[in-house]
């Protein structure tokens, strides 16, 4: 219905953005990801949509790459994951922090997206473990230990602390195969913003 709706953001609230596009203000629903990274922009914003049509609701789901709401589509696609659900599990996760939990077939991961239980990890493991190896995910992007975990969250806020963008901060991140301190980590990170 609509590929993707541009123009500024007139207030953000519970996950919800309303994008002024001149005359008209569109309520679109957002992860709450989205929602951080879109607080305090003040340029023009553009958000690529999904529209759900029910039978007592129509309802705009808002994302910032076509790739996020590509992989969306394949969520909402499983059995039993609903439009509002599919985007409670991309504000717990990264696409890529899913995918990977997806190739490792790590339910109990999956599971503790709210809203989420075992039996839908299940399904999403199921229904999407042959679609997601081919999504264009980098081997390097692999799920880490609790340590590492740490030493990349401290990575992505120094990167945001410099002015990149979380999403930006990330990517750059998760392309770092090998690291010895957060020191390294950052530095080889920053590499990939020179390119």
């Amino acid at each position: 219905m609509y590929g993707f709706i541009k123009g500024t953001i007139d207030y953000i609230k519970n996950n919800q953005v309303c994008i002024d596009t001149g005359n008209v203000g569109y309520l679109v629903n957002i992860s709450e990801k989205t929602s951080n990274e879109l607080l305090g922009e003040t340029d023009e914003v553009k958000l690529y949509t999904y529209t759900s049509v029910r039978e007592d609701d129509i309802s705009l789901y808002g994302f910032l790459t076509i790739e996020e709401l590509d992989f969306y589509k394949l969520l909402i696609g499983v059995n039993s994951i609903g439009p509002k659900l599919g985007m409670s599990v991309l504000s717990y996760f990264t696409v890529s922090e899913l995918v990977s939990h997806i190739l490792a077939k790590d339910a109990k991961a999956i599971s503790k997206a709210p809203g989420l239980g075992a039996k839908s990890a299940e399904k999403i493991i199921i229904d999407l473990k042959d679609k997601v190896s081919s999504y264009g995910i980098e081997a390097a992007e692999v799920v880490y230990s609790d340590e590492n975990d740490e030493v990349e969250k401290e990575c992505i806020e120094a990167l945001m602390s410099l002015g990149f963008k979380k999403k930006d901060a990330e990517i750059a991140v998760k392309k770092v195969n090998n690291y010895t301190d957060l020191s390294d980590l950052l530095s080889q990170a920053l590499v990939f913003f020179d390119k």
